[in-house]
């Protein structure tokens, strides 16, 4: 009798990319269903649909044509500590820079640009309504469920798995970490903040490239998005004046300038501490 395996391990490229695409859109569409069926709390339809759109597709994913969920991921320690440090020194000085693309990104006009405003406003109001409740306990069952889960899920399923199996479609690190960026951002169906997503999903991707370890741009993402969850906090409990989730907060012409300057030494950094790592092995 003919044995079968549902273990692809030499599938092209091509492939396991379409597939973990097409897995993800399943199980989006199943998740999708469960919610209209059963009536949730918000936060955890929040955190079940990122369980179940990142976290089991990339786990089945990985299954099939990697024989495990932890086989495709890269874990290197060495220089793990340089690389972290330059990584959340890069979430800093980028500020000014990725608040300046927002800025230009949401003043443009065209033709229907309404129902995409209207997309952007309803997801803002859904943050608002996780974070009205200002205990010390909702603070915490936020900084899990919209800083920490998808910080982890999602960069297993986007870095991990997408964009390494992209590079090595596309023989290019370039074209693989940006064409993964683009499809970062367009998941979250936010047009005018897809630009600062592409730019996050660039950082993101090229602090995996360079540290080889999934855990520098897991801990980027999570500061992030802990950053926004904490900013919503302390406004709403009237400890800061500032909304800091405004558009342009931390933007001026001359911050903007310096970020890009910055960010480039911080990318040359990381470049020459890979180039020395080569030169180490040989």
């Amino acid at each position: 009798m003919k044995k079968y395996s549902f273990y692809f391990k030499e599938s092209k490229p091509f492939v396991k990319l379409m597939m973990l695409i097409c897995i993800f859109m399943v199980l989006t569409s199943i998740a999708g269903f469960i919610f209209q069926m059963i009536n949730l709390p918000v936060l955890a339809t929040q955190a079940l649909s990122q369980i179940i759109m990142f976290g089991l597709a990339t786990f089945l994913w990985g299954i099939m044509f990697e024989g495990s969920f932890y086989g495709f991921t890269q874990t290197k320690r060495k220089n793990f500590s340089y690389f972290l440090t330059i990584g959340i020194l890069l979430l800093v000085v980028s500020m000014p820079f990725i608040d300046g693309i927002n800025v230009w990104n949401n003043s443009l006009h065209f033709e229907g640009e309404e129902i995409f405003r209207q997309m952007e406003e309803n997801a803002r109001l859904v943050m608002e309504k996780f974070m009205q409740d200002t205990s010390t306990s909702s603070l915490i069952l936020n900084i899990l469920v919209l800083a920490l889960t998808p910080a982890i899920l999602e960069e297993y399923f986007f870095r991990a798995a997408m964009q390494t199996t992209m590079i090595k479609m596309l023989r290019s690190k370039f074209f693989g970490i940006i064409l993964t960026s683009i499809l970062f951002s367009l998941i979250h169906f936010q047009f005018f903040s897809f630009l600062p997503r592409v730019f996050l999903g660039i950082f993101l991707g090229y602090l995996y490239v360079f540290s080889k370890n999934i855990i520098v741009p897991i801990i980027y993402h999570f500061i992030n998005n802990l950053i926004v969850v904490l900013g919503y906090y302390l406004y709403n409990t009237k400890i800061i004046e500032k909304d800091i989730s405004q558009i342009g907060y931390a933007y001026t012409p001359t911050l903007f300038f310096i970020s890009i300057l910055l960010i480039g030494g911080l990318f040359f950094i990381m470049y020459l501490l890979q180039k020395k790592e080569k030169i180490n092995a040989q």
